[in-house]
């Protein structure tokens, strides 16, 4: 495998960090997220990015992983210097962790017949070393997805992990083992279509799901109530079962007793019962890989959720679309952003609380050129950090995932930590916005929803909360896309709870007066938008032009080097 310069790069593109304390024995503790780690030398942080070496607190320093510019819409941000570009900045790195992954002797369905993920890691001729796990890029490779069909490979994540392995034992076909989180197709009822459920909650009461085009060569024939269907469309992978006796090494589980339960055919799946789950300590490398399309594939023949965010955040996207990390300096930064006339500097793709002394070398050099910065973030801040961030930060969007405390568990942080930052936010100044995307099935009943109202009038009944859409596309693939009418309604809880902006996102055209900002007192419209584009602004002074209210929001750049919040118009 070829070496990537990414390791060198990474390893040169560090500095001191500023967000820490040193404590005996060269130990550290880091104050940039709210895992607060303590950390012993020659190990790193939750994050992998921060390091203790020698008793000296590491952080990234000095390039980019991602740069972009958008409409700050986009971000979103409705009620600062609307139609506003955004320089937007990312590096590598994140405070939360899925931990999606199986082991490496784990069988995956390639277009060139079943490999091990281990195999086909080390088949990749492209990798990338990070400092939280290894990336893999293969040339021209496909996958089973849960459907059935081929689908690009885009790339197979391998990293160390320490804990739990839920080892997951299906009759007929040999057990899977892979970290709590993981999501499986599954599904406790055959009239009702799989789902994807974390492996820590299966059951006996589960089946796994086989996709119909495959299951006639995995399972024996005893092993279902009627003849299989003939695996359609993938040949070349069927042909690689035979051909290396896979079959042969699957049969070896069988369960010689007759009372076995049947698997069950439905239209698309095969349903097969599980014998057992079980739960073991673990230390080693797991994998895990991202699938176009999908964004699904079959571990042990069974249908599973695609990597959770691995190669496209949390290190970086595939190095074939977008380029590798760039070394750069805060003032050519700032050069670009006056040569694209972006109003906006904008710390995100990764969370940037973790690289605050990279973002903040930045924004020194943006404010004395007389341009706002700001951060889009999953809100799992310190004390600390929000202090140290204050003087330069003017605009600060959270991503409030849920409202239930187990929902963020399952991330490595927890709720409370971040309603705690959004108060904390909006008490120190800040310009806040927040967004939710809407998951059908795990985050948008009314309950949860008023919930989440109620939090924000609470804070700030002018907050604005955007409700966005969840796509199939986008992290996983059970949950149906948000619907409309899922948006309207979740609109209108907020604003029936007291909130006077809430708009419903990333559904063009389709969501009527919730892309729109409205004065709450005569109802005059404010700034009209279809999408991410502004088509008029009509809040110059920040306030109603027909009745003089008062419209919280950032309205004005403030002069070069003025103070971040200069100008926040808020009560």
């Amino acid at each position: 495998m070829k070496p990537s310069p990414l390791a060198e790069i990474l390893a040169r593109r560090t500095a001191e960090g500023e967000l820490y304390e040193k404590l005996p024995n060269d130990r550290v503790r880091c104050f940039a997220c709210g895992h607060r780690c303590v950390i012993p030398p020659g190990f790193d942080g939750i994050c992998r990015v921060r390091f203790n070496e020698g008793g000296v607190l590491k952080v990234p320093f000095g390039y980019v992983g991602a740069l972009q510019l958008d409409p700050v819409e986009k971000k979103p941000f409705f009620h600062a210097l609307p139609g506003s570009r955004a320089l937007s900045f990312g590096m590598l790195g994140c405070d939360y962790h899925c931990g999606y992954c199986f082991t490496g002797d784990t069988v995956v369905l390639t277009d060139q017949g079943p490999t091990t993920f281990a195999d086909l890691f080390a088949s990749c001729a492209r990798t990338e070393s990070r400092p939280d796990a290894e990336l893999a890029f293969p040339e021209g490779r496909s996958v089973v997805a849960a459907s059935g069909t081929l689908r690009r490979l885009r790339g197979v994540v391998r990293h160390p992990y320490r804990g739990e392995l839920v080892t997951i034992r299906p009759f007929y076909l040999p057990p899977l083992r892979c970290t709590p989180d993981h999501r499986v197709y599954a599904t406790t009822d055959p009239e009702a279509p799989p789902a994807l459920v974390p492996a820590s909650d299966l059951s006996t009461d589960h089946c796994l799901t086989i996709p119909v085009r495959v299951a006639a060569e995995v399972l024996p024939a005893r092993a279902v109530r009627s003849e299989p269907v003939a695996a359609a469309s993938i040949a070349t992978a069927a042909h690689g079962i035979r051909s290396i006796g896979a079959r042969t090494a699957i049969l070896e589980y069988d369960d010689p007793l007759t009372a076995d339960p049947h698997a069950i055919v439905t239209a698309d799946n095969y349903l097969v019962p599980l014998r057992g789950v079980e739960r073991e300590p673990y230390e080693g490398d797991v994998y895990n890989m991202e699938v176009d399309e999908e964004h699904s594939y079959l571990a042990g023949f069974f249908a599973v959720s695609n990597c959770q965010n691995w190669v496209t955040s949390q290190a970086l996207r595939d190095p074939s679309a977008v380029a590798p990390p760039q070394e750069i300096t805060p003032r050519e930064l700032v050069k670009l952003a006056h040569e694209h006339e972006a109003r906006i500097v904008t710390s995100t793709y990764n969370e940037p609380l973790i690289t605050s002394e990279w973002a903040m070398a930045v924004f020194k050099e943006a404010r004395a050129a007389g341009l706002v910065c700001s951060y889009v973030s999953n809100g799992n801040g310190t004390p600390e950090v929000l202090d140290y961030i204050k003087p330069w930060v003017s605009l600060y969007k959270v991503d409030l995932k849920s409202f239930r405390d187990r929902h963020y568990r399952e991330l490595g942080g927890t709720l409370e930590r971040v309603l705690w930052t959004i108060r904390a936010l909006h008490e120190k100044g800040f310009w806040v916005e927040i967004v939710t995307l809407l998951v059908p099935g795990f985050n948008d009943s009314d309950e949860e929803l008023r919930d989440i109202a109620r939090f924000l009038v609470s804070v700030f009944p002018d907050i604005p909360w955007h409700v966005t859409a969840f796509h199939k596309d986008y992290k996983m693939t059970g949950p149906d896309n948000t619907s409309v009418a899922t948006l309207l309604r979740a609109a209108e809880i907020g604003a029936a709870e007291g909130l006077r902006f809430v708009y419903a996102g990333n559904l063009p055209g389709q969501v009527g007066k919730w892309e729109n900002t409205y004065c709450p007192g005569c109802g005059e419209l404010l700034i009209e938008r279809y999408g991410f584009r502004v088509l008029r602004d009509r809040v110059a002074d920040g306030h109603c032009p027909r009745c003089r209210r008062f419209i919280p929001g950032f309205w004005r750049v403030p002069a070069a080097g003025a103070e971040a919040g200069a100008g926040l118009a808020a009560r």
